[in-house]
């Protein structure tokens, strides 16, 4: 189907809004007739936010009791770190006057971190630490392994997150009990880890079973930087409720420069180029003519 004139220009002008980040693009305000418009021209675009369909992949239930303890002694290892930031300051803190007042983050910023701590999916939050996790087989065992950089979160990355969930589920409010006292007493990692895993979430009481030589590995996918940044835009999107379409600049770029070849610039400059559009309009009209003309004549049939 030939585009008319008119359409073809709605489309340049949505090309340039888009490609301007007028439109549509980062925050999903493009409308459904303007992406019409760009799947006609063969741009695609991905669907963000709540318009996301995608399901996640889902954890490996399997590996969960290879995993557990030591996935809970490295939530304690990174939480007990955060804990002995947020609380040196009021440990430490020696007041001047017998009445005076300061306030310091407690045990329910501690609380916070650790109910947050499951999430792969927000950026920036307790839970990145997650998509940074390999699960390597090691002889009869399967280890924790960290790269530098997250990765996409697909099996081994949800089986993490899986086993990170149940510790928090089983150890409850105590966690954060537990590391409030330890940076209070000054307790070393180990004895805090043996208190969270083995005593109260219960996940470190027996070694795990000797892994299975059948056991399926997945690689790790490192993210770039673009996909990192496209991830967080998705999941900041879900997570505020809204969403749309993301087109690659390249696209619409590309887009933009095939109408301009077709239709003339979006300016209108260029005699030849306008030219060709009225020489095109004008075939249409007569092309509708000719129908409404005929029409009477096949009714007479």
């Amino acid at each position: 189907m030939r585009l008319s004139t008119t359409r073809a220009i709605a489309m340049a002008f949505t090309l340039a809004l888009v490609g301007c980040g007028l439109v549509g693009g980062q925050m999903g305000g493009i409308s459904e007739d303007e992406e019409e418009m760009l799947q006609e021209m063969g741009i695609t675009g991905q669907p963000m936010g709540r318009k996301n369909q995608q399901p996640k992949f889902p954890p490996v239930k399997s590996d969960l009791k290879y995993i557990r303890c030591s996935v809970c002694r490295k939530q304690v290892e990174l939480a007990y770190t955060h804990a002995q930031q947020v609380l040196a300051k009021r440990f430490k803190h020696q007041s001047k006057r017998k009445n005076e007042v300061t306030e310091f983050d407690g045990e329910a910023a501690v609380q916070d971190y650790i109910e947050k701590f499951c999430n792969a999916d927000k950026p920036d939050s307790p839970g990145a630490w997650i998509k940074k996790q390999d699960l390597v087989n090691d002889g009869d065992k399967l280890v924790l392994f960290e790269h530098p950089n997250e990765g996409h979160c697909e099996y081994e990355c949800r089986t993490v997150e899986r086993a990170c969930e149940e510790v928090v589920d089983a150890a409850d409010i105590e966690f954060s009990e537990i590391l409030y006292q330890a940076v209070r007493d000054d307790l070393p990692l180990e004895k805090v880890q043996r208190q969270v895993c083995n005593r109260v979430a219960k996940v470190c009481k027996k070694a795990p079973p000797k892994l299975d030589p059948k056991r399926v590995d997945y690689d790790f996918r490192e993210m770039t930087a673009e996909e990192k940044q496209m991830a967080d835009m998705m999941a900041n999107l879900k997570d505020s409720g809204m969403g749309g379409t993301m087109y690659r600049r390249e696209d619409l770029m590309d887009g933009m420069a095939k109408m301009e070849e077709k239709f003339g610039s979006l300016m209108g400059t260029g005699e030849g180029n306008s030219e060709e559009a009225e020489e095109a309009e004008a075939g249409e009209d007569e092309g509708t003519e000719a129908d409404e003309v005929e029409a009477p004549a096949r009714d007479e049939l």
